[in-house]
């Protein structure tokens, strides 16, 4: 894993030539800040918030084709601020004030299949766009949009092709850590808003084979955004969001040093009426099961572990261990994240996502 979303942000902050967003001392005050005194406020949380360094809307989710056949996907928009300064004084509606990236894959578990794209620009005359009044988002064709009567709709075009997707929540959204606020260290001075809905009902169109094809299906969808999100010392992370047939799931993460050794862990445990648990760091544990390298990178990564959290015992392993995102560079990272199933003392399935900086 060679490149991590880390440099990406910090390098997506670069203004003349090179500012630090989400970084020392300096740019935490130049940023709006997580505190207890702002609690998530929904609906009106699911537009951006321009005042925060980093920002992000994700999905991931499992569809069933029309006719038969499954597909796994994968599409998320990234918002960044490049920290405060006076370059900000350049009137050019060019002046990168904040700029939009975003991911897309799309896997075919049965031919092991996995294609992934990428899109960046800065927000206005590029092409970039994060509304902080309503819900839409997006990077000229690709688009992510509130609609009324509370579904969403995202829409991609260009390479992948056109994917039209109707989303509807079908429960209350999930709070994070504690009141919506995620902590990432032990004291807690390292934080994000964080919500999520585990399970959206998914309903439109996908390419396949050149054709558009009806697909039913479910998604995870997180929202996070933060000005200090990554703890000193942190060499990686590793996450999961799970849903267990029933009802229920769990989203569980980790921090690594640059030996691989737990930094601080969490987790949220989900029952099935959406009532939750908050798991502190002594009752996460992560544990590798096997390994997988990549022929395309080199890259190697535990692709399959046991996961303990809240007393429960989790085995999640790869649909298909070739998922990884590969880039080119910073503005591009490479790192992997892929559908998976669940066993242990609850079946389902879910995504896991890895990365090293």
């Amino acid at each position: 894993m060679r490149r991590s979303r880390r440099e990406f942000l910090r390098l997506l902050a670069a203004g003349p030539p090179l500012l630090l967003a989400g970084g020392g001392r300096a740019a935490e005050r130049s940023y709006a800040r997580v505190t207890p005194e702002r609690p998530v406020n929904l609906p009106a949380d699911h537009a951006a918030h321009p005042d925060y360094a980093i920002e992000w809307w994700y999905f991931t989710g499992f569809l069933d084709l029309a006719g038969g056949g499954r597909r796994t996907f994968e599409v998320t928009f990234f918002r960044n601020r490049p920290e405060p300064g006076r370059w900000l004084e350049n009137p050019s509606a060019f002046t990168p004030r904040q700029v939009m990236s975003a991911h897309a894959a799309l896997g075919d578990p049965t031919t092991e299949s996995f294609r992934h794209w990428r899109r960046l620009a800065r927000v206005g005359l590029d092409g970039g766009r994060a509304d902080p009044d309503r819900l839409r988002v997006g990077i000229r064709d690709w688009a992510l949009e509130a609609e009324t009567g509370g579904s969403w709709r995202l829409r991609l075009n260009g390479e992948p092709g056109a994917w039209d997707l109707a989303l509807s929540p079908t429960g209350k959204a999930v709070l994070q850590g504690r009141d919506g606020i995620s902590a990432k260290n032990a004291s807690g001075s390292v934080a994000s808003y964080y919500y999520s809905y585990p399970a959206l009902a998914v309903r439109g169109t996908l390419p396949v084979d050149g054709r558009p094809r009806e697909v039913t299906g479910t998604a995870w969808f997180d929202h996070e955004w933060t000005s200090t999100f990554l703890p000193e010392g942190t060499a990686g992370w590793d996450w999961v969001g799970l849903r267990f047939a029933g009802g229920g799931g769990l989203m569980a993460y980790r921090f690594r040093d640059p030996k691989g050794r737990t930094t601080y862990a969490a987790g949220t445990w989900i029952r099935p009426d959406r009532t939750t648990e908050h798991l502190g760091p002594d009752r996460v544990r992560w544990r590798p099961l096997r390994e997988w390298t990549s022929p395309e990178t080199g890259s190697t990564y535990p692709v399959a572990w046991e996961i303990r959290a809240g007393g429960r015992t989790l085995r999640v392993t790869p649909l298909f261990d070739s998922q990884e995102m590969r880039g080119t560079g910073p503005f591009n990272p490479t790192y992997w994240e892929g559908a998976m199933r669940v066993g242990g003392d609850r079946v389902g399935e879910g995504f896991l996502e890895m990365t090293r900086f």
